[in-house]
């Protein structure tokens, strides 16, 4: 991992800052991810992970946002409980199921004694650390032995790579398509678009995703060896959300989808720059 220009401070700050203006202006929960596909991708995967679980009295969500993952898996769980920075986010949680409960820490400390949980889950956050080490050992003293960790929507660096050297050769010989125009936006100017869009700061919302903006992503190579260090007994990666995804799925069919991800798994790691987001499970 490459050294960050942006300190925890900063990024912590950036952190409230985004989040609150995304959670109070009602853009958070039109992510991408909030779509049915995704959250019943999500849920068929907690399903798969969890009949891994030993036990299932306790989860812990790690930057637990507007509550995105604890409403698919509360069901799961006799205690589920959620971690996170931004006030104004955890206020849209939907704690009717009687057996949430939410905190107020930073993921990389949280209070808890050591070894309680079953199961962790963090998903689309680490790209908002300084630090990804020091959050996995956290994740690591709290799970029990056996506990699964679970962390999804990890922006793939070899796919934002890929995308920059496409944006340097836009306009040139090589044209791009609509799809990779789409991409170039969102890996590498998203701070410009939601500054001209919704009037928030661009330099803030690249603060608040340092592995994103200055790392460009995670390696999956580089994890895997740290999650392995940490004390992890099986560390897996899974690529996921390969370009054009959505379109294949919605303008063809999820089976088509199902086909096209397949083919491309099936070739990994040369096809690795292909997919946007790396999968993290790690068993204590």
């Amino acid at each position: 991992m490459n050294q960050s220009t942006v300190s925890k401070d900063e990024a912590i700050k950036a952190n409230i800052y985004v989040h609150a203006f995304l959670a109070n202006a009602g853009e958070y929960n039109k992510s991408p991810h909030f779509r049915p596909e995704n959250q019943d991708k999500v849920r068929n995967i907690l399903l798969r992970l969890t009949s891994e679980c030993n036990e299932k009295n306790k989860v812990i969500d790690f930057g637990c946002g507007t509550g995105f993952m604890i409403h698919l898996m509360r069901d799961l769980f006799e205690e589920v409980h959620g971690v996170d920075i931004t006030q104004d986010m955890m206020k849209q949680v939907d704690l009717s199921s009687g057996n949430v409960v939410l905190h107020e820490s930073l993921a990389e400390s949280t209070p808890f004694v050591a070894s309680i949980f079953d199961f962790a889950t963090a998903y689309s956050f680490m790209d908002h650390l300084v630090d990804y080490r020091v959050f996995l050992q956290e994740a690591y003293r709290v799970l029990k032995t056996g506990g699964v960790f679970y962390s999804d929507l990890n922006p793939n660096r070899d796919f934002i790579l890929a995308i920059s050297g496409a944006e340097k050769q836009a306009g040139g010989v090589l044209n791009t398509t609509p799809i990779v125009n789409r991409e170039i936006q969102g890996a590498l100017h998203n701070g410009e678009y939601y500054q001209q869009n919704y009037g928030m700061d661009a330099v803030l919302l690249e603060k608040a995703e340092p592995i994103k903006t200055h790392d460009k992503g995670f390696s999956a190579v580089e994890v895997l060896e740290a999650a392995r260090e940490i004390g992890f007994s099986d560390c897996r990666v899974e690529f996921e959300w390969f370009l054009g995804q959505a379109k294949v799925m919605h303008e063809q069919s999820r089976a088509d989808s199902d086909k096209v991800e397949q083919y491309l798994n099936s070739v990994l790691p040369v096809s690795s720059h292909l997919f946007k987001y790396l999968r993290f499970v790690f068993v204590k």
